[in-house]
Parts: structure tokens; C-alpha cells; sequence
């Protein structure tokens, strides 16, 4: 693997009796894209300031490209890291045009510099139409694009972006998220992004680290984080699922909806109880008078219907179903595993 360009190890901070981060361990590679989902106040936009050098930790360590920018008896000043960040709001300049902001970070730089960064970046970003344009005259997706033009044109050592979808329009989040990782993709930048929301970190990250409570508590590939979560938390996080009591038996665990198939036993006995995450996709519906469980609600969604079911154990599992369908609530229903669905499980003192 390559050698990482950050790395971050054992930072903590607290603001007052508040611990934000805790031991949190992180490492970046070149030209890598790298999301930290996360609840709100879980410390994500902490970590993104602390790396860029505008908060200071009480402890840890931060390299960067190999040198050490933050430990014990050094902090390197944050003009002097070369981290692009942006920020939520884009902190664009409203009385400059779009050439100007985007030449603000290279303003000391000779002339021809400026002119030749200046049309790498409005090529890369496809500004060129743009550039007389004052900020109140773009869109959202072409103030983004702009606040990267700006960065870009800095050539950072990485780029950190901080809820960089949060302020568009639904309507406008998946083509401007498009636009954007082709931007990233095509300057090779290595790039940690913030988020809550999971449907971003996964479709445009290399890897995904999932945080709460101001650490991370697992890191790796999108289907890696979805398949495979190492807690209950990182399952929550990492898609809608709902958890039912079982008993370990051999490579299966016996549950109220029946005998559902291990994805991982080796770490279980038999008889052990355990907790069995249940995603909406996981099982399929079978109307029948007999059956043990109950729709209680029906949720549609425009694309999918995603329907409550009780189980005899008064437990409640989300299923989805096809949009047009019969079902209804107080249907009496069989549930039954997905062909090639498997089932992680947790133990019950898994929080």
C-alpha cells in the first residue's frame, strides 16, 4: 500500500469538561477520498480544524507528508501546512469576482504563475464562462465549484471539506456531487470530507470512517463499513436497521422470525445470545392468515415503501417492498431471508 500522506495518532481535545476527541488514530493516502461519517457533534468538523492547524489538541500527533506538523513541542502554524479547507458556507468573497477569489490564495505569487494556475483550475472546474461573474450571480453547485477553483489553484497538500452538500437543494446534491468527485478525481487530491449523511460518504469515498462519541470506530471501504460493521453503532450509521434477540447455533442464529444464516461465526459459541441486525433489504414479505407477525405501518417513499412489521416477540423490523402492492397494515405476514442473505450479530452488551 502506499505510504500515507496524513497521518493522525492519539489526538485528543476537550472544550471545558467536554471530551470532543478521543485517542482518534486516521491515516490518508495520495489521492485518496475519504469520508468521516458521523452524527452531529460527534467532533468530525473538530478534527478537519485541528488538521488544518486552527484548533489545538491537548495531546497526539499529526504528520504531513512525512514531517511532523503538530506534537509534543511543535504546532506548525496553519499558513504555513498548505491544507486547503472548505467550508460550509463556500466563505466566498462577495465583492470579487470569480477570477479574483479564485486568484486570492496566489495573489503573491508573479504573474505568470497566477495566469497559468488560474487556467488549470478554470479548466478543471469548467469556470471559464464564469470568471467576470460576482458570487450573487452563480448557483450553489458554481459557488462550490468556485471555492474549489480558489483551493485548488493553491496546489494544497490535501483539501478538506466540511458538509460540502449541506447547503444545496435536494434536487441539485447528486449531480453536483458528480461534478464534484470528477473534480477531485481528476486533480489526484487527497481528500477528507465530513458528513451525516451515509448515501454521500459511500457513493463518492475510497473509504469511509465512521465517528462517534469523538473517535472512530471503524474505517475501510464503502461495502466493507455496510457488510461488514464491527458494532452496533457502525451498523446504525451505516444504513437503517433494526435489531432482534437470537441464539448462536452452528453458522445460523434462531430468532422469533426463524433460523436466519451467519455472515461471520467465528466469533460466537452455540447458545450464545446475541442481537441480529436486520437491514429493510434483508427479508421478504409472504401474506398468509397463519402467519406470526404483523404490518403495523405502511411508510411510502415515493421510490419504495418501506412497511413495519411487529414479530410474535412484539419486536419491529422495517421491510421494503415493492411500491405498488397489496400489503396493508394489520396483514398477518411470513418473513423469510433474501436469497444469499446473510446476518452480522453483535452481543448483547454491544452498545
Amino acid at each position: 500500500m502506499l505510504n500515507s500522506i496524513l497521518q493522525c495518532a492519539d489526538l485528543d481535545i476537550s472544550f471545558g469538561n467536554h471530551q470532543v476527541l478521543n485517542n482518534l488514530q486516521m491515516d490518508l493516502y495520495p489521492g485518496e477520498i475519504l469520508s468521516i461519517l458521523g452524527p452531529s457533534g460527534c467532533g468530525k468538523t473538530t478534527l478537519l480544524r485541528i488538521i488544518a492547524g486552527l484548533e489545538t489538541p491537548s495531546r497526539g500527533t499529526i504528520y504531513l507528508k512525512n514531517q511532523k506538523i503538530f506534537g509534543r513541542s511543535t504546532n506548525l502554524e496553519a499558513s504555513k501546512r498548505n491544507i486547503g479547507m472548505i467550508f460550509q458556507d463556500y466563505a466566498l468573497f462577495p465583492h470579487l469576482s470569480v477570477e479574483k477569489n479564485i486568484l486570492f490564495g496566489i495573489s503573491h505569487l508573479n504573474h505568470k504563475i497566477q495566469v497559468e494556475n488560474l487556467e488549470r483550475v478554470q479548466k478543471l472546474t469548467r469556470l471559464g464562462g464564469l470568471l467576470k461573474r460576482y458570487p450573487h450571480e452563480l448557483s450553489g453547485g458554481q459557488q462550490q465549484r468556485v471555492a474549489i477553483a480558489r483551493t485548488l489553484a493553491t496546489s494544497p497538500n490535501i483539501l478538506l471539506m466540511d458538509e460540502p452538500f449541506s447547503n444545496l437543494d435536494a434536487s441539485l446534491r447528486l449531480a453536483v456531487r458528480m461534478e464534484i468527485e470528477g473534480i477531485l478525481r481528476e486533480s489526484n487530491t487527497a481528500t477528507i470530507f465530513v458528513t451525516h449523511d451515509r448515501e454521500e460518504a459511500f457513493s463518492i469515498a475510497d473509504r469511509v470512517a465512521v465517528m462517534t462519541s469523538g473517535s472512530i470506530k471503524q474505517i475501510g471501504r464503502p461495502d466493507q463499513i455496510y457488510f461488514w460493521p464491527n458494532s452496533k453503532e457502525t451498523a446504525l450509521m451505516s444504513g437503517s436497521c433494526n435489531f432482534v434477540d437470537g441464539i448462536i447455533s452452528g453458522d445460523h442464529v434462531k430468532t422469533s422470525i426463524g433460523i436466519l444464516p451467519l455472515r461471520i461465526t467465528k466469533e460466537y459459541s452455540d447458545n450464545e445470545k446475541v442481537q441480529v441486525a436486520i437491514r429493510h433489504t434483508d427479508l421478504s414479505m409472504e401474506p398468509t392468515p397463519s402467519g406470526e407477525n404483523t404490518v403495523i405501518k405502511k411508510d411510502f417513499r415515493g421510490d419504495e415503501t418501506i412497511f413495519w412489521v411487529e414479530t410474535a416477540e412484539k419486536e419491529l423490523i422495517q421491510c421494503k417492498h415493492k411500491i405498488h402492492t397489496t400489503l396493508f397494515p394489520g396483514l398477518k405476514v411470513n418473513l423469510s431471508p433474501v436469497q444469499y442473505t446473510k446476518f452480522n450479530v453483535f452481543s448483547v452488551e454491544d452498545k
